[in-house]
C-alpha cells in the first residue's frame, strides 16, 4: 500500500509539473508575441525588459524539465504508464509557436538593424560633406577678407 501511495504521490507531482510547464510555456509565447510587437514599434527598452522576463521563465522551465525527467524515469521503472500523463503535444505546439514568433522578431530586428546602419552611414556622409563645405567656406572667407 505504501508503494502505491508513493507512485500516486509522484504521479500527482508529475501532473502538477507538466501543468506548470505548460503555463510557463504559454507565458513565454505571450512574451514572444509582445516582443515582436515591441520590435515592430521600435520599443527597444521594452524588448530588453521582455528578454529579462523570458530568462526568468526559461530558468524555471529548465528546472521543470529536470524534475519531469526524474519523475518519469522513476514512474517508468515502477511500471507506471507515464503516457497517461503525457501532454507532450501541447508542449511541442507551444514551443513551436514560440520559435515561430521568435523568428518573426529576429527578422524584424535584423531589418531595423540594417535601417539603422544605413541611417548612420547617411549621417556620417552628411557630416563629412558639411565639414568639407564649412572648411571650403571658411577658406573662401579668408580669401575674401584679404582684399
Amino acid at each position: 500500500m505504501v508503494f502505491t501511495e508513493n507512485i500516486k504521490k509522484r504521479s500527482d507531482s508529475l501532473i502538477e509539473l507538466l501543468g506548470a510547464q505548460c503555463t510557463d510555456l504559454e507565458a513565454l509565447l505571450g512574451l514572444a508575441r509582445e516582443e515582436a510587437a515591441a520590435a515592430e514599434n521600435g520599443m527597444f527598452l521594452r524588448i530588453w525588459e521582455i528578454v529579462s522576463e523570458r530568462a526568468v521563465i526559461a530558468e524555471r522551465l529548465e528546472t521543470y524539465h529536470h524534475r519531469i525527467v526524474e519523475l518519469r524515469t522513476y514512474l517508468e521503472s515502477e511500471g507506471e504508464p507515464v503516457s497517461n500523463y503525457d501532454i507532450t503535444n501541447r508542449v511541442i505546439e507551444l514551443a513551436n509557436m514560440t520559435l515561430a514568433q521568435d523568428q518573426k522578431t529576429r527578422h524584424l530586428l535584423t531589418g531595423l538593424r540594417e535601417e539603422s546602419r544605413s541611417s548612420l552611414q547617411n549621417l556620417e556622409r552628411s557630416y563629412l560633406q558639411s565639414n568639407k563645405y564649412l572648411s571650403e567656406n571658411r577658406r573662401g572667407l579668408t580669401y575674401a577678407c584679404e582684399f
